[in-house]
């Protein structure tokens, strides 16, 4: 007989004070298409170090220092994926409508002043914001003129990873029957670029390959807008593979791969997950159970009246108790993504070290 410990973590509004359905997504403030063109030549944006992931990192920090001789407290920086963030991206909408400067949102943003260093007086100021691992180079640019009329002042020199198509972001599901895991991961490479799979092991035994299949979405199967507008962001490709025939309660590792067409090999890190055990075994299982979390990111980017500042928190806890769960439900409103493609990798990377260990079922 198995015996079950629930445990219920309640995001609601009397728990944290904030209505986390009734939130707006904060990029939708920002009314890119009304953008104009105010380069000035005494204005700079200068972000280091420019390549990341050397060490095969998929999350790094970035320092970006920045001036503008004409400050204000509305002045905020945009950071762009990919890098080249102009009007020659814009999908043709009316021939006879000329396209707007941008026609694409930024993946996050920040005011000039965060960090309060005298930027109002000076023209000079400085940020740290955290960049994951999105399959495309980054530029970061500098705006006056708010959210709602902005003014492009200046761009900053291209940041990218080192290895910008590797698989990134395994999540765990539990599979059809018990003696399953499914595994889903994110990457650059199409079917006909290389095949995925993945390789897994128990201690001591021999690695087993299984194939996984290959899936992405197109803006033009997008619903509306913003999705198939200034949200737009291209999702890369999506694995799914299923291992199968796995001993009960035995603990496994396993690693993403991909096997290029030149026979060379892209892989991940190494993860590990716990098998389920067999059905009516006398065990302890622990459950965790929640809605309603949102996303948020570690630098403070983003935030717009308290949008969603409990997530953190959450996944934070979670990480800190991994070892005591063996399943999470998040039992629906994941990241409020609101049709801005770029927060749904931004919410796989933030569950990344909970669903990659035990299965995170939504």
């Amino acid at each position: 007989m198995a015996f079950y410990l629930l445990i219920l973590l309640g995001i609601t509004s009397s728990l944290f004070g904030i209505g986390a359905s009734s939130g707006e997504q904060p990029l939708s403030r920002i009314a890119i298409h009304q953008t104009t063109l105010a380069v000035h030549s005494s204005a700079y944006v200068k972000v280091s170090p420019s390549v990341l992931g050397l060490k095969g990192e998929n999350k790094e920090w970035v320092t970006l220092n920045f001036g503008h001789p004409n400050p204000s407290s509305d002045d905020w920086i945009g950071v762009f994926s990919p890098a080249n963030f102009s009007a020659s991206v814009c999908a043709p909408e009316n021939e006879k409508v000329y396209p707007p400067t941008l026609c694409t949102s930024p993946i996050k943003f920040q005011y000039a002043n965060y960090k309060d260093n005298g930027y109002n007086k000076t023209g000079a100021g400085s940020l740290k914001l955290q960049l994951i691992n999105q399959r495309e180079d980054f530029s970061f640019a500098l705006f006056s003129g708010g959210f709602s009329n902005p003014k492009l002042v200046a761009v900053s020199n291209t940041v990218t990873f080192a290895y910008p198509k590797a698989p990134v972001y395994p999540r765990l599901a539990q599979g059809k029957s018990w003696n399953e895991m499914t595994v889903t991961w994110t990457s650059g490479y199409s079917i006909d670029e290389a095949i995925p799979f993945v390789e897994w092991v128990s201690k001591g035994g021999t690695p087993t390959r299984s194939p996984a299949g290959t899936l992405t979405i197109s803006r033009s199967s997008m619903c509306g807008a913003p999705a198939r507008t200034v949200g737009w962001r291209d999702p890369g490709y999506i694995h799914t593979s299923f291992l199968k025939d796995l001993w009960p309660n035995m603990k496994y590792a396993y690693r993403l791969g991909h096997k290029l067409n030149n026979g060379s090999y892209v892989w991940s890190r190494s993860y590990s997950f716990r098998a389920s055990p067999y059905p009516g075994q006398e065990s302890l299982q622990r459950v965790i159970i929640f809605g309603d979390m949102g996303k948020a990111e570690a630098d403070g980017s983003n935030e717009y009246n308290d949008f969603q500042p409990a997530s953190l928190n959450t996944t934070n806890q979670l990480i800190k108790d991994l070892e005591n769960i063996d399943i999470v439900l998040h039992i629906g409103d994941l990241c409020y993504a609101n049709g801005y493609i770029s927060q749904w990798d931004q919410f796989t990377a933030q569950i990344e070290p909970i669903a990659s260990t035990v299965p995170y079922m939504v």
